[in-house]
């Protein structure tokens, strides 16, 4: 079953923000994670949803907030939520932490948080004061790495390195109910169907492959899969979701190869005609177009070092 990633995923596990950038909390034996940050404009909805679950003056409950990756729709809320709950822990991979004290970095994450705002802008969601929910310096515990197993009593959240969307870019698996996190190195959900993933590789598309078979050991123990977008995946939609997030790589990378072919192998002219074609003529692309030919040039270039 493919469900909205809001509310309670389980006893345990529940969805806050909006389903477009769910904030999961799991509740531990002794120790609740956040898992993702969100954007920037979320931060105030997360914290008055925290406070609704754990009392007011009760935040010191949340002791981690961990992310899969240095994007600003991951980790947008993260300063304004560690500024609100100093106790709380929060943890990255090494180059998102890299990412997070570039000070060009960061005016660029708060550029496209406002840009990205504008779709919220009907879903009462409004934010008036900027400078409060700005993405800023952030102090970081020890960095998030391969292997690494966070005990939460009971539960133990493992960190699975799987880059090829970003270079670092990790997944959490929580063994004992069997929850998969794996941000976007399953690429993502489209709203308006089913049958098809959207492919996220940016940085390598071997990588991303890699990750994504990486990530299908783990298939039959996998009960759930929490997207770091739009839904939730149970029952016989978990083992769907992952083949079908092999088969749709595989599939682009050929789609991508064909348009190379057509420009003699030229990076910009096939990226060129590739949006011409799939996004303008077809309308078979379900994103916001700049983010799309951003995406995509990456992309190409990608699959054009394999040539």
């Amino acid at each position: 079953m493919r469900i909205s990633a809001e509310g309670k995923i389980n006893e345990r596990v529940l969805a806050l923000g909006h389903p477009i950038y769910p904030g999961y909390i799991v509740k531990g034996g002794s120790r609740t994670v956040m898992i993702e940050a969100g954007m920037n404009i979320l931060g105030p909805l997360y914290l008055r949803q925290l406070r609704e679950l754990t009392g007011t003056g009760a935040l010191s409950r949340l002791n981690s907030l961990i992310v899969t990756h240095g994007h600003y729709d991951h980790i947008g809320a993260l300063p304004f939520l560690k500024r609100n709950i100093p106790p709380l822990e929060v943890r990255a991979p090494e180059a998102a932490i890299s990412v997070m004290g570039s000070e060009k970095a960061v005016r660029t994450m708060n550029f496209l948080s406002r840009e990205t705002s504008k779709y919220f802008e009907g879903m009462g969601i409004k934010i008036d004061d900027w400078d409060e929910i700005a993405i800023g310096p952030v102090e970081f515990a020890e960095p998030l790495r391969d292997g690494d197993v966070i005990d939460l009593g009971g539960w133990t959240c493992e960190v699975i390195s799987t880059p090829g969307h970003t270079r670092d870019h990790v997944s959490f698996f929580l063994r004992e109910p069997g929850i998969l996190f794996p941000g976007e190195a399953l690429g993502n959900p489209i709203m308006e169907r089913e049958d098809l993933n959207k492919v996220e590789f940016l940085t390598s598309f071997r990588d991303y492959v890699d990750s994504i078979e990486k990530l299908l050991r783990l298939k039959p123990l996998v009960k759930v899969i929490a997207m770091s977008h739009l839904y939730c995946y149970t029952g016989e939609d978990v083992p769907r979701f992952m083949d079908m997030a092999l088969r749709d790589a595989n599939e682009y990378r050929s789609l991508i190869d064909s348009y190379l072919d057509r420009e003699n192998g030229e990076v910009e002219k096939a990226t060129a005609t590739m949006v011409r074609v799939e996004y303008d003529e077809k309308k078979s692309v379900y994103q916001e177009r700049n983010a799309y030919v951003a995406n995509l040039t990456a992309q190409v270039k990608a699959v054009a070092a394999l040539r």
